[in-house]
């Protein structure tokens, strides 16, 4: 969807926003910086390479108004009229501030940045991006002192370590934009995306695959799992994600029907937790294939056992936990018992 290759960086201010609570002063660039090659070179890397790898969209929004959104308004004018960032960028800076009225908030430099030629559906469009650091880091500079080589310790930001970070498109300007979100440094939840920007998911393919995998997830543990049975769990899961790996296009009653056949009382319970996730006129979408990689990451195919043994499923493989592992109870030991079949060991 987005093609940041023909990218390119026009205009950046950078400033710094101090605490509000600590009473801490923000510094104020005079003028725009003026790019070098160079250094234009480092700055698209330390701002775009952790925007690259979000895979939500998300819009302005504002409770009443669409209007009333601080950043929205901002960048709004500065898509009408470019001349108008430097102005803008100190607007959005005293808003950051506004919102730094918590201990835990940290200081730190501000770039706003101007770029054009992001291609978005075939369409070159400009965006702009706030980002923010935080943290320093001590970098050794080893130079030339006479015969001998010195080493001094300097303290820099880590271009490969960004802290915050929002990149605005100009794009869908009436729905609010389109809007890249990181927060690498999380000691507030609410701080940046809530109060500072105000944005809200774009409710896409990856939003609605992510969403439902979610609501399997959940329907696995609070449904399935009550049984007890760690595996059928699993088992359940692992179908799912073989439903979102096998298919293009999702669809709700197909999906049942793959990953709990012959069980009518469980779907019934999965069409509750569809119209609890309010998901229920959510249906043929396309399966987002990055959303889906994310979800598998985080969950779990892991069986514990309080005898300090683990079973790790494959999710790859999901066939493989009905065919090869039995549950059964030992009457003699007391104790439940999984019987794994194989052929030989792997090193």
């Amino acid at each position: 969807m987005l093609n940041y290759s023909t990218i390119q960086l026009k205009e950046l201010a950078i400033h710094r926003v101090g605490n509000k609570q600590r009473a801490e002063k923000n510094f104020i660039s005079e003028s725009l910086y003026e790019l070098n090659p160079e250094m234009e070179e480092a700055l698209m890397h330390y701002f775009l390479k952790p925007i690259k790898k979000s895979q939500e969209l998300f819009r302005f929004q504002h409770s009443s108004d669409l209007n009333y959104n601080e950043i929205y308004g901002y960048c709004k004018t500065v898509f009408e009229d470019p001349s108008r960032f430097y102005e803008q960028s100190t607007h959005m800076l005293y808003h950051l501030y506004n919102q730094s009225n918590h201990p835990n908030i940290k200081s730190g430099e501000v770039y706003m940045a101007y770029f054009s030629d992001l291609l978005i559906d075939d369409e070159l469009v400009n965006a702009i991006g706030v980002f923010k650091s935080e943290r320093k880091n001590t970098f050794l500079k080893v130079s030339t002192l006479g015969e001998n080589l010195s080493i001094d310790a300097m303290d820099g930001i880590n271009i490969d370590k960004l802290d915050k970070g929002c990149l605005i498109v100009n794009s869908n300007a009436a729905d609010g934009f389109r809007v890249l979100s990181v927060d690498n440094n999380n000691y507030d939840a609410l701080y940046w995306t809530h109060h500072f920007l105000n944005i809200d998911f774009v409710e896409d393919e990856n939003f609605h695959t992510k969403l439902y995998l979610e609501m399997a997830n959940e329907f696995s543990q609070e449904v399935i799992g009550e049984n007890g049975d760690r595996r059928e769990q699993v088992q359940f899961m692992a179908d799912s994600v073989e439903y979102f790996t096998k298919n293009e296009v999702f669809n709700f009653d197909d999906f049942k029907e793959k990953v709990l056949p012959e069980k009518e009382e469980l779907k019934k319970e999965l069409d509750s937790f569809q119209e609890d996730f309010g998901l229920e006129d959510v249906n043929g979408f396309e399966i987002s294939e990055p959303a889906l990689k994310s979800a598998k990451r985080k969950i779990k195919n892991i069986i514990k056992l309080d005898t300090n043994i683990q079973i790790k499923l494959d999710f790859n493989n999901p066939e493989t936990s009905a065919y090869f592992i039995e549950k059964g109870y030992d009457e003699v030991k007391g104790m439940h018992f999984y019987k794994v079949f194989f052929n030989e060991e792997k090193d």
